[in-house]
C-alpha cells in the first residue's frame, strides 16, 4: 500500500514537476511575447510622431503653397492686365500706323507733280537750315535794335536832362534839390550856401529858405563856384522878428514866383566866398568890401 502511495506521490511531483516547467516556458514565453509587444509599441509610437511631424510639415507645405498660388494669381492677373493694356496700345498703334499710311497716301497723291517725297526731303532739309539761320539772323537783329533803342533812350534821357538844364540856366532857375546856408554875412546882406554850379545852383536864380516847411526868406544868387555860391537876402522878402541861420535849408523858388533878373546885378561885384575878417569895416551902400569871385565853369 505504501509502495503504491509513494507511486502515486511520484507521479504527481513528476506531474507538479511537468506542469511547473511548461508553467515555466509558458511564463518565460508571455515575458518574452511581452517584450517583443513593448518594442512594437515603441516602433509604433515613433512611427507615429514621425506620422504626425510628416502631417504638420504637409500642413506648413500646404500653407506656403497655397500662399505661393495667390501670389502667382494676383502676378497672373497683373500680367493678364498688363497684356490687356499691351493689346490696347498694340491696337491704337496699328490704327495710328494706318491712318499715318493714309495720310502718307494723301501727301503723295498730293505732290505728285512735285514728284517723289524722297527726292523733297533733301529740299525740305535745305530749306529748314536756311530758315533756321534766318530765324538766327533774324534774333540777332532784333537784339541790337533792342540794344539800339536802349541806346537811343538812354541818350534821349541824357539829352532831355541837358536840356532840362540849359533851360534852367537860360531861364535862370537852379535845379538843385536842397541845400543848407553856410555862412550869413547879415551887414553885407547875402549869404554863402554849401552848394554850387556842381549841383544846379544858377547865377541870379531866385531861391527859398524854409524853415518849419514855411518860406521864411527869399535869396537871389549873387555868384556861383563848384562846389558853393553866394546870394543875396532879397530885401522885404523875410519878417523884421525872423533871423536867418546857419544851417538853414534852401530850395529853389517856385518857377511863378522867380522874376526878371535885375540888369544892374547881372555883373555882381566880385566878393570871396572866404570869411571876412573878424571886425570888417561897415561898407560903403551896403556893398561888401572885397570882391566876389565868380566860377561860371559849369560842370554837367
Amino acid at each position: 500500500m505504501a509502495n503504491i502511495f509513494a507511486a502515486i506521490t511520484a507521479v504527481l511531483l513528476l506531474a507538479s514537476a511537468y506542469v511547473a516547467f511548461k508553467n515555466q516556458q509558458a511564463y518565460e514565453k508571455e515575458i518574452e511575447d511581452s517584450q517583443t509587444a513593448q518594442k512594437d509599441l515603441d516602433v509604433s509610437r515613433d512611427r507615429l510622431a514621425q506620422l504626425r511631424k510628416d502631417r504638420d510639415n504637409t500642413k506648413q507645405e500646404r500653407i506656403g503653397v497655397e500662399e505661393d498660388t495667390v501670389a502667382k494669381q494676383e502676378v497672373e492677373s497683373e500680367r493678364k492686365s498688363g497684356n490687356e493694356k499691351l493689346q490696347g496700345d498694340i491696337t491704337a498703334k496699328r490704327q495710328d500706323a494706318a491712318d499715318k499710311a493714309e495720310r502718307i497716301a494723301e501727301i503723295e497723291d498730293q505732290t505728285k507733280e512735285l514728284g517723289p517725297i524722297r527726292e523733297l526731303e533733301p529740299k525740305i532739309r535745305r530749306m529748314r537750315t536756311e530758315i533756321t539761320g534766318l530765324e538766327d539772323d533774324k534774333a540777332g537783329k532784333e537784339a541790337k535794335l533792342a540794344n539800339l533803342i536802349s541806346n537811343k533812350n538812354s541818350t534821349e534821357s541824357t539829352i532831355e536832362s541837358y536840356r532840362k538844364q540849359n533851360d534852367a540856366f537860360a531861364n535862370q532857375r537852379s535845379f538843385f534839390d536842397s541845400a543848407r546856408i553856410s555862412a550869413i554875412y547879415g551887414p553885407w546882406g547875402f549869404v554863402t550856401l554849401s552848394a554850387g554850379n556842381n549841383s544846379g545852383v544858377v547865377t541870379n536864380s531866385t531861391l527859398d529858405v524854409v524853415r518849419g516847411g514855411e518860406v521864411i526868406a527869399k535869396l537871389r544868387v549873387r555868384s556861383v563856384e563848384s562846389s558853393r555860391s553866394s546870394a543875396d537876402i532879397i530885401p522885404d522878402s523875410m519878417a523884421d522878428d525872423v533871423t536867418l541861420m546857419a544851417g538853414d535849408r534852401v530850395v529853389p523858388a517856385a518857377v511863378e514866383e522867380e522874376k526878371a533878373p535885375d540888369p544892374a546885378a547881372a555883373e555882381p561885384p566880385d566878393q570871396p566866398l572866404l570869411d571876412p575878417d573878424p571886425a570888417p569895416a561897415a561898407p560903403d551902400a551896403g556893398e561888401p568890401d572885397s570882391p566876389l569871385e565868380e566860377d561860371l565853369d559849369f560842370d554837367f
